[in-house]
């Protein structure tokens, strides 16, 4: 690897470096001797030598010096720590006050791009996927995000990640107006965290399993010839969605959204999505319509792709040329969640109640830092877990969704690495939708 600015950066490298780098971070999890206020495993006792093959390849690529350890222990000094490896320890932290204690994690890094800068140091684009266990449940949790990490070389020709900036959650785009003749009525974030009624909320604890071994997918597109998929769509004006099977729906949702799914060729990312539907860049409502196809509803067209008592993942966009988009209802948050009320089985979750698997969770996060009356994002209940807390022991949601990647992890991890992203999740709105 070479300083000059645009010269080639030798990926074999960088990739070690960072791979190095994250393994330490994964440690953090588990690790009671590292906190905010006293680390001495902090990432910036991490290097990695840009030495030449042989030594790249070498066992000792990568790790902690144990003078810098020692001198670091015995200087006092805070650490220092990159932006997304004092997240994980903030929510570790939480997690635990939560009474879900984080007790096994595990990353895996895609360098897509690295460039070299005029003074010397790297930028580094790459995709890092965890994959996590909670305490008292063996379902793993997976969540993907796109980091930007920049590397330097010091004069020992030595390599360290100095910042790590993971992406912010992208907003949903599709153009569409709010639904007309729909109560929005947002819900205390603390009902669908399940801590509402915290000591009375029980609830055997029993999700698909994470490979969705005990579901049917007889009626997923994903596992059939595409050409085989024909689906007749539903003219009557007074049709009604019937209740999902939830099984089905959260195999799906559980299915579509592994870390080790077959990706598609070219590969472009872990957000690749099931070619039998549309890719909208944005897919987080796209996807729980695709779940909720898997659990029995039916696609409706309509007039056109505005029409709110349509639900179709093809329909003609008249006001741009017939161009053939999804329906808002399909593809738009706002609009799923006034068509799953009004033409769909689907509640406003009540006191009382708590999210199920199979439920719906929305939320109004816009970019400013306060809700803007449009929801932004869907996400689909596909497990529960149990957690202990001084309020008591109590049942809270996982979800799985789309842009960006989240198999089955907690709601309180949404609710968190929101706050991280530099949206404050009390000046959000939640909604969540239950089955009647």
């Amino acid at each position: 690897m070479v300083s000059a600015a645009g010269a080639e950066v030798d990926l074999d490298v960088v990739t070690k470096v960072v791979t190095a780098y994250q393994d330490l971070l994964d440690s953090h999890w588990t690790d009671s001797n590292c906190s905010l206020s006293s680390c001495v495993n902090a990432s910036s006792s991490v290097f990695a030598s840009s030495g030449d093959k042989k030594s790249q390849r070498g066992s000792s690529f990568g790790g902690s010096s144990k003078d810098n350890r020692d001198e670091r222990k015995n200087s006092g000094e805070n650490p220092k720590f990159t932006q997304a490896e004092a997240t994980i320890l903030r929510v570790r932290d939480d997690m635990k006050e939560f009474g879900l204690p984080i007790v096994s994690a595990k990353s895996t890094i895609s360098v897509t791009d690295a460039k070299m800068n005029a003074d010397g140091k790297v930028t580094v684009s790459a995709d890092i996927g965890t994959t996590k266990t909670y305490q008292g449940s063996d379902d793993p949790s997976y969540m993907s995000d796109i980091h930007t990490l920049t590397l330097s070389l010091n004069k020992e020709n030595v390599f360290a990640v100095i910042e790590d900036v993971v992406a912010p959650m992208p907003q949903e785009e599709i153009l569409a107006d709010k639904p007309e003749n729909v109560d929005f009525n947002d819900v205390p974030v603390d009902r669908i965290l399940g801590v509402e009624s915290a000591g009375n909320n029980q609830l055997a604890v029993n999700p698909v399993g994470a490979n969705g071994d005990t579901a049917k997918f007889s009626l997923l597109p994903s596992h059939q010839d595409q050409s085989s998929v024909v689906v007749k769509p539903v003219l009557d004006p007074f049709f009604r969605q019937p209740k999902p099977d939830v099984e089905k729906m959260v195999a799906y949702a559980l299915h579509w959204s592994r870390e080790d799914l077959p990706r598609i060729e070219p590969v472009k990312s872990k957000e690749d999505v099931n070619p039998n539907y549309p890719n909208q860049g944005t897919n987080c409502t796209n996807f729980a319509s695709q779940a909720l196809e898997a659990g029995g509803w039916k696609r409706k067209l309509g007039v056109d792709s505005r029409d709110s008592d349509a639900w179709h993942p093809f329909s003609k966009d008249r006001a741009h040329d017939n161009r053939i988009i999804p329906t808002s209802t399909w593809g738009a948050a706002a609009n799923l969640y006034g068509y799953a009320k009004t033409n769909g089985p689907y509640h406003d979750l009540g006191e009382k109640e708590f999210a199920q698997k199979g439920d719906l969770i929305f939320v109004d996060w816009d970019p400013n830092n306060k809700f803007d009356g449009k929801i932004d994002h869907t996400m689909v209940v596909t497990g529960t877990i149990s957690a202990s807390s001084p309020k008591g022991r109590f049942t809270t949601p996982r979800i799985s969704q789309k842009t960006r990647n989240r198999h089955n992890i907690t709601f309180r991890e949404v609710f968190l690495h929101m706050g991280e992203s530099g949206k404050e999740p009390k000046n959000a709105r939640w909604y969540a939708l239950g089955l009647k």
